[in-house]
């Protein structure tokens, strides 16, 4: 994918689960827990995930997710919702609602680095 995320931008990697049994193999997939060393970097990788649509055959059955907590789910939920509900709610134009983390925007500073 060439993200330009490397080994030491990941401070922990694992599989979650138990194995499977030798005695019953299955074909149950295993997920692979991956800890990055900040925000940004995780967040780069996410943004990145559009290119996973032009890779071989052999990675198209993958799924990447952020691994949220029941609470950060409910709450971002609740976030999500209360945003659209504030640009509906406003006449005069100035709020713009970006898809992703809710987010803020006035036109007047549409010219500011974030």
């Amino acid at each position: 994918m060439q993200v330009g995320v490397t080994e030491e931008n990941m401070t922990r990697v694992f599989r979650l689960g138990k194995r499977p049994d030798s005695d019953n193999p299955g074909i149950a997939s295993r997920p692979i827990m991956v800890h990055f060393a900040s925000y940004g970097i995780k967040n780069l990788v996410i943004e990145s995930l559009y290119k996973l649509k032009d890779v071989d055959k052999k990675f198209k059955g993958i799924n990447i997710a952020h691994d949220m907590t029941m609470n950060e789910i409910l709450e971002s939920r609740y976030l999500v919702q209360e945003a659209k509900q504030k640009e509906a709610d406003d006449i005069s134009g100035e709020l713009i609602f970006l898809s992703g983390r809710p987010t803020w925007h006035s036109r007047e500073n549409e010219n500011c680095a974030d």
